[in-house]
């Protein structure tokens, strides 16, 4: 927010629209942004080139955002160092084939790795639930399954994630009158953005428990867990699949 404010400050216009819900681009922010992500690509290939032109490895591109945080490896990263290391900011929801990087760090199951993505474990992250400050759920310090009778509760549809629909079946089971409202896909900002406004409870992971603010995260207790780890395409270049190989040696 400091790093935001301090450059709206610098160019003399505001680039979000803030409001209790959320922030959202002005036109001034929406013009500024494509022009900070050609700068942000041309750094990129050109730190990428460079390395090349100088005989280095390559340099392997760890794409980021707000859902794909890449803080849970940069602890690993700093002890390992398998590479020479560029990160870069996501432009849109990452898909098997993004171009935009070469790695991420996100969630995976069984299911992931069969179809889209080759993966090295790094840890698995908690369920809780998000609610608005003022929702019953929230006064809990933590919440049993059987707590979320009654409520509406947003999450993934079924044929996702395997953990989410495991978790779905015991929900069920221990409050049959839950509410169970399913997202468009994946989670995206909009998620989080219509829980708040709706006041609804939804289902939250580790990294995302404080990425609203006006959302506090609720420890859920069950034993599910949901692995995350490095992810990488399963028709990645060479040299990334050798990273990938080299990075599962080293951890």
């Amino acid at each position: 927010m400091k790093q935001i404010n301090k450059l709206e400050q610098e160019l003399g216009v505001a680039l979000f629209t803030r409001t209790s819900t959320g922030v959202t681009l002005t036109p001034a922010g929406k013009g500024f942004k494509g022009y900070a992500e050609q700068i942000v690509n041309l750094v990129n290939q050109a730190l990428v080139a460079s390395h090349q032109y100088s005989g280095q490895r390559q340099v392997i591109r760890l794409g980021t955002s707000l859902m794909h945080p890449s803080a849970p490896f940069m602890a690993t990263w700093n002890q390992i160092k398998a590479a020479p290391l560029t990160v870069t900011q996501l432009s849109g929801e990452p898909t098997s084939s993004n171009r935009e990087c070469d790695i991420m760090i996100g969630t995976f199951d069984q299911a992931t790795t069969r179809r889209l993505v080759v993966a090295v474990p790094l840890g698995a992250y908690r369920f809780g639930i998000a609610v608005t400050s003022d929702h019953p759920l929230a006064h809990h310090s933590r919440l049993a399954l059987n707590d979320l009778a009654g409520q509406r509760l947003l999450m993934v549809p079924r044929g996702i994630s395997e953990k989410n629909d495991q978790l779905r079946d015991a929900i069920e089971t221990a409050a049959p009158d839950v509410i169970i409202e399913g997202t468009h896909g994946r989670y995206n900002l909009d998620v989080f953005n219509r829980t708040a406004d709706q006041n609804l409870a939804l289902l939250n992971l580790t990294p995302w428990q404080d990425l609203h603010p006006n959302l506090v995260t609720v420890p859920l207790d069950t034993p599910l867990t949901v692995n995350y780890g490095v992810l990488a395409s399963r028709q990645a270049p060479q040299p990334v699949q050798d990273f990938m190989n080299r990075l599962r040696q080293l951890i």
